[in-house]
């Protein structure tokens, strides 16, 4: 859903902008731009991204966009109560600018980009205690906090263009791209003999994510940038 709105959400306005693109505005000079992605606050682990990019040449440039998750807009899965997750997902990536690509597109960028994530996600689920055989002793409903990391890569490109030809210190990116991500699931506050009578699932738009092997990763999104310096 949030790739497909943010899909239309671009192209609405990137019709005009690449037609409207000049050739010296290809690289402007070194230049700093702030960013950010008006869509982070729908994502399933959800919060406000904030980030920059530094571009030092005409073909080159670097990103670092941390995301600081606060909430969460997915379903409870097989927690009792609502989720409190708190933590960061950052993506970094270095950038090679092409000024004429194919199909006519201008302004296009590759780039190999890396991923880091730590949330912390507080939950309440029921626990059987000092279970046998699928018979416990007794059941219980505790509060217990969920640990996943994440590390991955993945190789992306995208397109950049202004919004208004009159003041091209606001821009739109769009980008995709294909790559993999492994994960780490912990667990703590889990009574003392106790086991999940509903095993956690953990789930993304493809599919579930699978512990300590590789999950595909498909990187999408669009982003508003501004020029600071």
């Amino acid at each position: 859903m949030i790739r497909t709105i943010s899909t239309i959400f671009f192209l609405s306005i990137f019709g005009n902008c690449f037609s409207q693109i000049e050739k010296d505005d290809f690289y402007p000079g070194k230049i700093i731009t702030l960013r950010t992605n008006p869509f982070s606050f729908l994502q399933s682990d959800a919060g406000i991204m904030l980030g920059v990019n530094k571009r030092w040449h005409q073909r080159w440039s670097a990103t670092f966009d941390p995301k600081f998750i606060f909430y969460s807009v997915t379903p409870p899965g097989n927690s009792m109560g609502p989720r409190h997750p708190l933590g960061v997902r950052v993506k970094t990536d270095i950038r090679y600018h092409i000024r004429n690509f194919l199909f006519g597109f201008e302004n296009i960028y590759i780039a190999p980009e890396a991923v880091f994530g730590y949330v912390r996600t507080r939950s309440i689920a029921e626990f059987g205690i000092n279970c046998t055989g699928g018979n416990c002793a007794y059941y219980t409903i505790r509060k217990y906090t969920e640990i996943k990391k994440e590390a991955g890569g993945a190789i992306k490109i995208g397109l950049i263009g202004p919004i208004k030809k009159k003041n091209e210190n606001w821009r739109l990116e769009l980008y995709s791209g294909l790559g993999v991500s492994f994960f780490d699931f912990n667990y703590k506050g889990i009574p003392a003999g106790g086991s999940f009578v509903r095993v956690p699932r953990h789930e993304d738009g493809l599919g579930t994510l699978d512990e300590d092997e590789p999950n595909i990763m498909i990187p999408f999104g669009l982003i508003i940038t501004y020029r600071i310096k």
